[in-house]
């Protein structure tokens, strides 16, 4: 797909979700129940009792919204982020730039509003639906956390758009925080100050003590509720920042806990797994793999999550491999050992790279493989290595501009 065709697409896509809206989030605790295990589940449980957090209503009706602390029991997705997502799949990788930035102008332009919501859809503010939710939520979904921000410091005056917007990302940091890292969490509250500024203004005609009110000479009538709900929004976040960097601590420090910046580069090899084109059986491992290292209450369990992230590294290169080589006319022996030096003849990768990662595969499969079950010090070392090295091998498929037929 060319670039003009991908915008041209997005539009309709985007025209679409301000009219009949797909995208949002739902509660995942039936299928977190089944995927990582009932004590798991049970702890879910327990957290939203202790909260008192019955719904997805009740949790939006806070202020300063509270974070939950498992962020996998929310999921958020829709017809239109997929759509959008398969747009984004079909560009050559030089084009996504132009393409994110031609969203992010629909943010530097206030975005657009339509129709009378009721009160069925949320992001709810004057009865209005927008894009902007949607292109937020994909920017940053996508990497382009940087970009989206950058965008909102363009901003001229507060709109309904960008209102519902603001109330989005509370809700994504409230629900999902995990998407965005440690370091994005800390400068969220800072890269927003010139929106809230461009907001702030706009509230009041006056200002200064009673009997001397000067005139604010910025404030143009008809802009003081999206003002104030985009500077609410805003000051609520860096509330909800600071919580879930809290919670990116606490999984760092518990050893019984996950850690949360490793969950966030997981969930990033998910996406670029997508967005590449790969087959989702290698998604489908990954996520087995997780399930077995989750629940495993038994040295076997964790040699067979140590067995599925074998198979994952496996097929990564392989699948690769045959990519590369069919892109060019060319054919590839397809086999582990075969599919990785290919890779490194194709300077995907350097040869200190291949001996890192044969290294990485030769350790996994001897201790997979060959003893009768793993310690949970090694999988959980060989785990983390493998996510870790997924983001890196990935990303640099992403920019070489390789993609899965």
């Amino acid at each position: 797909m060319q670039l003009e065709e991908a915008k041209e697409a997005a539009t309709r896509i985007l025209n679409e979700e301000r009219v009949r809206p797909t995208v949002g989030y739902h509660s995942n605790l039936d299928n977190l129940a089944g995927r990582v295990g009932q004590d798991r589940a049970a702890a879910i449980f327990e957290m939203l009792r202790r909260l008192t957090l019955p719904n997805l209503t009740t949790l939006r009706a806070e202020y300063p919204r509270i974070v939950s602390e498992f962020p996998e029991t929310y999921a958020f997705g829709g017809t239109n982020y997929n759509l959008m997502l398969a747009v984004y799949r079909q560009l050559a990788e030089d084009q996504r730039p132009a393409f994110i930035d031609y969203l992010c102008g629909f943010v530097r332009r206030g975005g657009f509003t339509e129709g009378d919501s009721g009160m069925t859809h949320y992001p709810n503010f004057q009865r209005k639906i927008s894009d902007l939710p949607l292109v937020a939520e994909f920017c940053i979904r996508t990497g382009h956390l940087k970009e989206v921000m950058a965008a909102t410091k363009q901003v001229k005056m507060p709109t309904v758009a960008l209102a519902l917007m603001m109330m989005e990302l509370e809700d994504l940091v409230a629900l999902n925080f995990n998407v965005l890292t440690q370091e994005e969490l800390k400068t969220l509250n800072a890269t927003l100050q010139p929106l809230r500024a461009v907001a702030e203004v706009q509230t009041y005609s006056a200002h200064g003590s009673v009997g001397k009110r000067a005139p604010n000479p910025k404030y143009t009538s008809g802009y003081e509720k999206q003002g104030n709900q985009i500077v609410r929004s805003i000051d609520g976040l860096a509330a909800q920042c600071e919580q879930a960097s809290y919670f990116y601590l606490k999984g760092i420090l518990l050893q019984d806990k996950p850690n949360l910046e490793t969950e966030a580069d997981r969930a990033q090899v998910v996406t670029f797994l997508e967005a590449l084109g790969f087959n989702p059986v290698l998604k489908l491992a990954l996520e087995e793999a997780e399930k077995e290292y989750r629940d495993a209450s038994n040295v076997f369990q964790l040699k067979n999550c140590l067995g599925h992230l074998r198979s994952f590294l496996e097929h990564l290169h392989r699948e690769s491999a045959r990519a590369i080589a069919s892109a060019v006319g060319e054919t590839v022996v397809d086999r582990w050992g075969d599919a990785t030096t290919y890779l490194r003849n194709k300077m995907i990768f350097t040869k200190q790279h291949e001996a890192f990662v044969t290294t990485l595969y030769t350790l996994i499969s001897d201790t997979s493989v060959h003893p009768l079950g793993t310690d949970r010090e090694y999988a959980r070392l060989l785990r983390n290595v493998v996510i870790e090295y997924g983001v890196m091998f990935l990303s640099t498929l992403a920019k070489k501009g390789v993609k899965i037929p």
